[in-house]
């Protein structure tokens, strides 16, 4: 197959205000990779699904809000996640003692097995990837940490805010439709 002409995608040409479209191929190309790769090794819980069960491996059993914070994901992918893993097997979800409103999601015996296949399949992932990012770019990896640190000091729509109003000949813009009041 030819090399893919870079100069011929039409996301690339339109610059990087479209980080976010282009990670997310990234993203799902990685995923599509582990999809078909894993069941060699063992492994089949969906791609997406594993944070959650290395997060319940590693912390015990959680909430779906604790899941939701300790993976930095909306609450609905969370739940979207836990359904996939309860159908699968790996996990059993029961009311909290304490508090019956809350659902506390645990590893199966199944489950661990899969954390252990798991486990054993990211050595091999992480060095894949590794060598892809080094391809790229050697010091990727901690650059998009140090992205990710950045948003979370100052969130992107902030970044956006102040730039937009930095181009107005470095004065903030006022916004439209609001008058103070004297």
């Amino acid at each position: 197959m030819a090399e893919h002409d870079p100069t011929n995608d039409f996301i690339r040409r339109q610059g990087p205000a479209f980080l976010a479209h282009l990670l997310r191929r990234l993203s799902d190309e990685l995923v599509r990779g582990a999809e078909q790769w894993y069941p060699r090794v063992g492994v089949t819980a969906p791609p997406r699904t594993t944070s959650t069960l290395l997060a319940l491996d590693e912390y015990g059993p959680q909430g779906i809000t604790e899941i939701s914070k300790l993976l930095r994901q909306s609450h609905p992918l969370v739940i979207n996640w836990i359904k996939q893993l309860k159908a699968a097997g790996f996990i059993d979800m029961r009311a909290d003692d304490a508090d019956g409103r809350r659902t506390v999601v645990a590893l199966t015996r199944k489950g661990a097995g899969e954390v252990r296949r798991l486990r054993k399949a990211l050595v091999t992932m992480g060095e894949v990837s590794q060598e892809l990012m080094d391809e790229a770019a050697p010091g990727m990896f901690d650059a998009l940490w140090r992205m990710e640190k950045g948003c979370r000091s100052k969130p992107f729509v902030e970044r956006l805010q102040q730039h937009e109003a930095g181009a107005t000949s470095g004065k903030p813009r006022r916004r439209q439709g609001r008058r103070r009041r004297i």
